[in-house]
């Protein structure tokens, strides 16, 4: 699903659940000019860290975003960002993992 909210794209899957609409909005803070939000958990529903757990629906998401907040700060930095503010989805909720690419709007343009 795409939507545009002013300068702001966002882009998650087609139905998202409720964790993946959590992160969104969580990450929305971060005033990004594009979000995708993509989410793995069927590639990884029979892998050993995921047998007997209790998200395996919601539990592996593919994030891209690109933020003027991410001007200056080296690529740890951005993703500690982004686990803090997802802290409650990994810790409790049952995400297992997060493959991002965090970018600013001027690196996204020079490519």
């Amino acid at each position: 699903m795409t939507r545009l909210f002013s300068t702001m794209l966002v882009r998650t899957s087609p139905n998202p659940g409720p964790i993946e609409q959590s992160m969104a909005k969580k990450l929305q803070t971060l005033l990004p000019t594009f979000l995708s939000i993509d989410n793995d958990s069927q590639k990884h529903a029979h892998h050993a860290g995921v047998r007997g757990a209790s998200n395996v629906t919601e539990s592996h998401f593919n994030i891209e975003i690109h933020s003027d907040n991410f001007k200056g700060k080296n690529l740890p930095l951005r993703h500690r960002m982004v686990y803090k503010l997802l802290e409650d989805e990994l810790k409790v909720k049952g995400v297992h993992a997060l493959q991002l690419k965090t970018k600013t709007p001027e690196e996204i343009a020079k490519q």
